[in-house]
């Protein structure tokens, strides 16, 4: 009986270290297979049109060259989905280029990796503490935004290469925002928040001003969830929180959203197809970390990028309430919605 109890502890202990180990495998976009099928697709459909009518004219070089390079083209995409791939196990990192060719090396041998190449805009180069290249990755490969966070969590330094970067695509601007958010402690919440709504607080209050015409007011407010809160599918205002008010620690998931729903006359805006017009804003979160011996971390979301998106999400509403169908709607949004967040 003994032995049995022990063996369960030890089998509980081992599934647990392996929880907290850091395992995951970027791997390239499935565009590639896509591109790969139609060009091979579209390649043979030619010849098999070719064979069955060749009383059609044409052939001869003109036709096979390009057709060679279709298959070629096609041959290349599926070499690249299936083999090229980069695996991280802990410290240990495995990259697998396109002939199959392994490359290993560990956290421990990079020493700075660089944005934007000549390349490609959304291509990060990795080198060696002497400056060699280890490999490349492209920022579209299933998986990479978790890799990005790997090197910031463990700190290795990354620069950016502004002359090829476009700073304006979604993909960039998520790069951006996991570069400038920082690791804080449960007590840095409060005092954050309570700066930040002021703040939204003056730029909610100036859009109104200057949107007058439109008659609308926003109601906004911190809303606090945990992982599983947010697991199914539903509108924003339908979500309930299982966040306790007071905390005296945050839970293990924690997602803490500036939320902003638009109101006319006391009702709320939505959409034609239902859709509230409401502006989120990710403040903070505590999620795994891939720090090797941390566990989990806070992250703080820049403040000068929360107001950046604040006002772009805002302008985006100005300029569709004039020609879109809205109506009101009276619900009971069923989160709180409060003026600051966190322990306390």
């Amino acid at each position: 009986m003994d032995t049995e109890q022990k063996e369960k502890e030890n089998k509980i202990a081992h599934d647990i270290e392996s929880e907290e180990q850091i395992r995951f495998q970027v791997r390239e976009n499935r565009t590639a297979l896509v591109c790969g099928v139609l060009a091979v697709v579209f390649a043979v459909f030619v010849l098999i049109m070719r064979i069955t009518h060749p009383a059609a004219g044409g052939g001869g070089i003109l036709l096979y060259l390009p057709l060679t390079g279709m298959l070629a083209g096609g041959a290349v995409c599926f070499m690249l989905y299936f083999n090229r791939k980069l695996t991280v196990d802990g410290m240990n990192i495995c990259y697998v280029n396109i002939m199959r060719k392994e490359k290993h090396f560990t956290l421990d041998d990079i020493g700075y990796c660089k944005v934007g190449t000549r390349r490609s805009a959304y291509q990060m180069a990795i080198y060696d503490l002497n400056g060699k290249v280890l490999c490349k990755l492209d920022f579209e490969a299933f998986n990479m935004a978790g890799f990005y966070q790997y090197l910031i969590d463990n700190r290795v330094a990354i620069e950016q290469n502004d002359e090829h970067l476009n700073r304006k695509s979604p993909l960039m601007a998520m790069i951006n925002a996991i570069g400038k958010e920082t690791a804080v402690c449960e007590e840095e919440i409060r005092k954050t928040t309570d700066l930040f709504y002021g703040e939204a607080e003056r730029i909610f209050a100036g859009w109104e001003k200057n949107n007058h015409q439109f008659g609308a007011t926003w109601e906004f407010g911190f809303a606090e969830y945990t992982a599983r809160d947010l697991e199914t599918k539903k509108r924003l205002h339908e979500y309930t929180s299982s966040v306790s008010h007071p905390m005296n620690s945050l839970p293990e998931s924690y997602e803490c959203l500036l939320e902003a729903y638009l109101k006319y006359d006391g009702k709320y805006v939505v959409s034609k197809r239902g859709k509230e017009v409401v502006v989120i804003l990710p403040c903070f979160s505590r999620t795994r970390s891939y720090q090797i011996g941390e566990k989990t971390r806070i992250r703080k979301t820049d403040e000068q990028l929360l107001k950046e998106w604040l006002m772009t999400q805002l302008e985006s509403v100005s300029r569709e309430l004039p020609g879109h169908r809205y109506h009101t709607e009276a619900f009971t949004i069923a989160h709180p919605l409060t003026k600051t967040a966190g322990i306390g």
